[in-house]
């Protein structure tokens, strides 16, 4: 009699116990990591935003060992967006913003060399999405995005995937930040070290990219990410970066401007402490 050999069931998240394959400096802030691993053969990859999420092990670490122990293993825990995904490869890239050695993210992504162990959590096969922030509507034709440094890996992803043309407003931190971006779309810079920032070059474009509406009464944004799963219309808009900043532009397009609550995804990706 042969033995089958079945493969257990998957959950919809799962750790995989991955290994830095090499680092390439992108600009001034950017750096792109690549990691591999054989697990990889179950990671379902869902393209645009996905979020996944890294923890940061010890030098020396056995990855599989800490992947066992998941989430509630004490390393460090951090979310991130897929770049790029290269299935017949089984590599993964992911975009870091280097912002000193304060935060444990960015000081392992600049200190990691080829063979540094990391896990991450990410889909597995044959599960619902849930993972993704992106959801315009079908027939929405007016796109707008807008990102700080922090959001320009899930922004420039989400670009790379797009069926139509979309507006962009992005802020990063030096000039050289500006990386290229694929899909011939309308992409506006902004570079933090020369004083421009997201929200009023947002608010001057707002005229000629969001339909006119009626204004309503302010209200509350008690949330900072609110995914709006049945958007509607023709107009759509995906807001991240800063919490207060793309809080604010939310406000701003639902409250002073009129737009249906149902068109505006907005996501705080980190929590300005001034």
């Amino acid at each position: 009699m042969t033995a089958v050999s079945v493969r257990p069931v998957l959950r919809p998240y799962q750790p995989f116990p991955l290994r830095v394959l090499r680092t390439e400096r992108l600009s001034t802030s950017f750096l792109r990591v690549t990691l591999a691993g054989e697990s990889l053969v179950d990671f379902s990859c869902h393209g645009f935003d996905q979020r996944i999420n890294l923890l940061f092990l010890p030098v020396g670490a056995d990855p599989v060992e800490w992947a066992a122990r998941g989430r509630d293993c004490g390393a460090p825990l951090r979310v991130y967006t897929v770049r790029a995904f290269r299935p017949l490869d089984l590599e993964i890239d992911i975009d870091f913003v280097l912002h000193g050695d304060a935060a444990p993210a960015s000081r392992w992504a600049a200190a990691a060399t080829a063979g540094a162990p990391v896990v991450m959590i990410g889909a597995t096969h044959g599960h619902p999405v849930s993972d993704v922030a992106w959801k315009p509507p079908a027939r929405a034709d007016r796109l707008l995005l807008a990102a700080d440094g922090a959001a320009l890996p899930a922004a420039a992803s989400i670009l790379a995937g797009l069926d139509r043309p979309a507006r962009a407003v992005i802020e990063v931190p030096a000039p050289d930040d500006r990386l290229p971006l694929p899909g011939g779309h309308d992409i506006t810079w902004l570079v933090r070290s020369r004083g421009e920032r997201l929200g009023p070059a947002v608010r001057e474009l707002l005229d000629a990219t969001a339909p006119a509406g009626v204004a309503g009464p302010a209200e509350p944004v008690d949330d900072v990410w609110e995914v709006p799963e049945q958007a509607t219309g023709s107009f759509y808009a995906w807001l991240a970066g800063e919490s207060g900043v793309v809080c604010a532009l939310r406000r701003h397009l639902v409250g002073e401007r009129g737009i249906d609550r149902r068109s505006v995804a907005f996501m705080g990706y980190w929590k300005s402490l001034r």
